[in-house]
């Protein structure tokens, strides 16, 4: 008889984001040029360094609270209060390892096995497994193109909604698009949300990197304190701290308890001196993400205007974030077009099938690398991409 440990079978049958078989592809290919994550191609500032290195040597080693530090809670709120000019309590303020850990304790927080959430797609792949891990399923509305900007079909949104939907995610800057949700649609939300009692997860990851506004913005802006609204965010893109593992949300103060409970019982606290480089970029970190938002833009107009000059590509907008998304005759199956393009471009991209069923059919490159890095990258697509045409012509 075999008595072997087996994996639990919830886990057995969540599957891998694409992504990361197109990683594994590509780790074997000499020379590649990885634009496959969302991550900037840029080392943290030397001053977050120094804040997190002053507060080891300092004796700040020992366990946190398990909502974070007080002083980084306030370092939260004072951010938006100083950028946003929107009030929000300590007790709605939360530390987190990352914003994939805020999805994870706000889909614990709000969903029971069965319950469903509603997905605006293209969105981050992550969140559909944070919902699935808890035994959720995930119906998804995708964005529709009008005018040559996406849109939510508010419509959808409420043909999706049942007395199992406990949410409704969606990201502005999204990644990967780079949509943007206006004030309207935002408003639209609210109003659905007041409704029904169905809670908004507003992923604002990429609300610094907005083109069309100098700081973006931020649902707590429109929502009252008690609405069901749940916001995460993290250090990890605006202040290029991917390897920190540093995010934090915020929530109705009626929750309060709920994630006292889920940070105990997930990490009971982020590493103090870690906490203390947060402190260092939201208290002075303003002209590193307004350098890391106009180098994007820079970027963005850089790839656009170089994948364009490709024959049958087609390039989709983006108001924000760090990547670009195109398609193509050639990236009708994204996963095949990513592998062949890492194996014979030498060149790691994201397959669009990654986001949800909205995003098949287009590739996502990350644009927030260095310049030369991207000529390097667009050089090899378009001799790749031209090579594709002209055999197919």
């Amino acid at each position: 008889m075999n008595h072997a440990a087996k994996p639990a079978s919830l886990i057995s049958s969540l599957e891998d984001s694409p992504i990361i078989e197109i990683v594994r592809v590509g780790r074997s290919v000499e020379d590649i040029v990885p634009l496959w994550l969302g991550e900037s191609g840029f080392a943290t500032d030397e001053a977050i360094i120094a804040a997190a290195h002053d507060a080891m040597t300092s004796g700040q080693t020992f366990y946190t609270p398990n909502r974070g530090l007080p002083r980084l809670r306030q370092s939260i709120s004072d951010y938006y209060q100083r950028i946003y000019g929107t009030s929000v309590a300590d007790d709605r303020v939360c530390v987190t390892n990352s914003g994939m850990h805020a999805a994870t304790m706000i889909t614990r927080a709000l969903m029971d096995t069965g319950d469903n959430a509603i997905l605006i797609t293209p969105c981050w792949p992550n969140i559909d497994r944070a919902v699935k891990l808890i035994g959720g399923t995930v119906r998804e509305v995708p964005l529709q193109l009008h005018d040559g900007q996406y849109r939510v079909d508010m419509d959808q949104v409420v043909a999706q909604c049942d007395d199992r939907t406990r949410l409704i995610y969606f990201a502005s800057p999204s990644n990967p698009t780079g949509w943007t949700i206006g004030t309207d649609q935002s408003q639209e939300l609210l109003a659905l949300s007041r409704r029904t009692g169905i809670a908004i997860l507003s992923d604002e990851v990429y609300q610094r990197l907005s083109f069309d506004s100098e700081t973006g913005s931020t649902l707590l802006s429109l929502a009252e304190p008690d609405d069901p609204v749940f916001v995460l965010n993290s250090f990890s893109k605006a202040w290029s701290m991917t390897g920190w593992r540093l995010g934090w949300m915020v929530y109705p103060a009626q929750f309060h308890d709920s994630f006292e409970k889920l940070s105990q019982f997930s990490i009971s606290g982020s590493p103090g001196f870690i906490q203390m480089a947060g402190v260092q970029a939201l208290d002075h970190g303003d002209p590193i993400a307004a350098g890391l938002r106009a180098h994007c833009m820079d970027a963005k107009s850089l790839v656009a205007d170089r994948l364009a000059a490709i024959p049958d590509i087609s390039v989709v907008p983006s108001l924000g974030g760090f990547y670009t998304m195109f398609r193509s005759p050639q990236t009708a199956d994204s996963v095949a077009f990513c592998r062949q393009a890492a194996l014979e471009a030498r060149v790691g991209l994201a397959p669009g099938v990654a986001f949800g069923d909205g995003g098949e059919g287009m590739v996502r490159l990350c644009h927030a690398r260095a310049m030369a890095t991207l000529e390097t990258a667009l050089d090899r697509l378009q001799a790749y991409l031209g090579a594709a045409h002209r055999e197919s012509a």
